[in-house]
């Protein structure tokens, strides 16, 4: 059954709305503070609010009502006895979608109330639809980008278990940053596709188990470029983000990382993020080429490059809290 919240000064106003409008569940108050709050706990389906009552007017309750996301969107009609066509401008102003004078004709009421809660739960449903749907289209991205960039990690004779583990401790420096919510997030999605150059690496290249000649190492070192220019030109600002970690994420913090050579702020902290997520989980995963490294060993050579290597803020960031970071980068490890 709808709800219906009538805010009202006059209890036989109240007491009549609630005759007529017996065939839903009906909430009162008698004053605006007691509206607010009321609606807040119940959301009802419609609000029929009062213009002319002290303290607050209908005007005022009408405003705050419009300024709460929870309530924002339920459609408020305005009660009054007032005549002229100027208090319909200001309703309409502060976020009315009716007005209904007193005293009340009951057909119309009825039918005025009906529309406006068919209308509210109408659109209600589009937007959980509509909601349902982006989280599908958010979801089939997200595999996409996993089945993507796990083909660069496939080449490698790697898992896709290193794309998620960046992702997920690159989210977890983010939000210690504070990066908002949704800035990590994207950032957690840009990740995944860090080494997506890798596919055009050659394969003797990229699974060589001795030492790199410094033919190979400069051809290794082109993937960050080769991701880049895969992603660059996508009209999606989150492929933008990827396109800049798979440039920078092998950059150093003095200067001396490739492709470009920059160091310190120059390098985006997108990039140093990325560029510790992936060397910490790199050290401590077994590779064709080495053993994997203990977490003590781990830890140890991030205290030797803090400063050099990495980002000093981010490398604080992953020592003082080195049992949380590998506690998650573990839980993703099966």
């Amino acid at each position: 059954m709808s709800r219906v919240l009538i805010i009202d000064d006059t209890p036989e106003y109240i007491e009549m709305l609630g005759d007529i409008l017996s065939d839903y569940e009906i909430f009162a108050a008698k004053d605006g503070k007691k509206g607010i709050q009321l609606a807040q706990k119940i959301l009802p389906s419609v609000i029929l609010l009062d213009i002319n009552m002290p303290e607050l007017n209908g005007y005022e309750v009408c405003r705050r009502l419009k300024l709460n996301k929870e309530l924002q969107n339920i459609p408020v009609i305005f009660l009054t006895a007032n005549e002229g066509t100027n208090f319909e401008e200001i309703g309409f102003e502060v976020g009315a979608v009716d007005f209904i004078s007193k005293p009340f004709n009951t057909a119309i009421l009825r039918a005025r109330v009906s529309t406006h809660i068919n209308l509210y739960k109408l659109q209600s449903n589009l937007k959980k639809e509509v909601a349902n749907r982006l989280k599908e289209i958010k979801n089939l991205n997200k595999e996409m980008m996993y089945l993507a960039a796990s083909i660069a990690e496939m080449k490698s004779k790697e898992t896709g278990l290193h794309l998620k583990r960046v992702s997920s401790l690159s989210y977890l420096i983010a939000t210690k940053l504070g990066f908002s919510e949704n800035e990590a997030q994207e950032l957690k999605m840009a990740s995944i596709l860090h080494d997506i150059g890798k596919v055009a690496i050659p394969d003797h290249v990229l699974n060589k188990p001795e030492k790199l000649s410094q033919v190979e190492w400069e051809m290794m070192q082109k993937h960050a470029i080769f991701g880049y220019d895969m992603l660059k030109e996508s009209d999606f600002e989150l492929m933008h983000l990827a396109a800049t970690i798979s440039l920078e994420h092998h950059e150093r913090w003095d200067g001396t990382g490739y492709p470009k050579g920059i160091k310190k702020e120059e390098i985006s902290l997108v990039g140093r993020i990325v560029a510790v997520s992936d060397v910490f989980d790199s050290l401590l995963d077994k590779r064709v080429y080495k053993e994997a490294w203990s977490p003590e060993a781990v830890k140890s050579y991030f205290q030797d490059m803090s400063g050099k290597q990495f980002d000093p803020k981010i490398t604080q960031i992953l020592l003082e809290d080195f049992e949380t970071f590998l506690e998650t980068r573990n839980s993703l490890e099966i």
